[in-house]
């Protein structure tokens, strides 16, 4: 034991490069469920990056002065070059990961989100892929099972303002640029 104190004084320097080493960097991203009308069914937009293809729903950091829900519309149109239009929040998935030494913990919160117009051709050099899948197909196809949860809200979410998904959104615009 009496060597003990004089151990812990002298390892106090590396102690101190330790915990700086592990600082946490807290992030703050949003994103969306979007969604299309198909038949009697609906479509999802997915994200997919690398080979084998990884697929997560589209989503990323809130700029500053930007809300949740600006980031999110920004997100989706990036990632997917399609335009959304938000129907409600669905929930806020946290998670912590590594980059090299540095610990990071992301909240991300996410809307369910119907679509409005674009071409996932049109999304931008962060993703690989975007693409339309039936919304089973969808939950089955995500990596992460926060997000499979997050369809089954979304889905949710879409039955109960069914009545915004029945006007084609070209349509829609067209009439609301009438209307202005």
């Amino acid at each position: 034991m009496k060597g003990a104190v004089p151990r812990l004084l002298m390892s106090l320097p590396n102690r101190q490069k330790m915990r700086a080493a592990m600082r946490i960097k807290y992030e703050v991203s949003a994103g969306g469920v979007l969604l299309r009308r198909r038949d009697a069914g609906f479509d999802a937009m997915l994200i997919g990056r690398g080979s084998p293809r990884v697929w997560t729903l589209p989503k990323g950091h809130v700029e500053h002065r930007e809300s949740n829900e600006q980031a999110a519309i920004r997100e989706v149109r990036e990632e997917t070059g399609c335009w959304g239009e938000i129907l409600g929040r669905l929930n806020e998935i946290s998670y912590w990961f590594y980059v090299g030494k540095a610990k990071h913990k992301k909240s991300v919160t996410f809307f369910s989100m119907r679509y409005l117009s674009g071409d996932p051709q049109n999304h931008d050099h962060e993703v690989d892929e975007a693409r339309w899948f039936d919304a089973a197909a969808a939950r089955k196809m995500l990596k992460y099972v926060n997000e499979k949860r997050l369809i089954d809200l979304a889905l949710e979410s879409a039955m109960q303002h069914i009545g915004s998904f029945e006007v084609e959104p070209a349509l829609a615009s067209a009439m609301e640029q009438r209307s202005s």
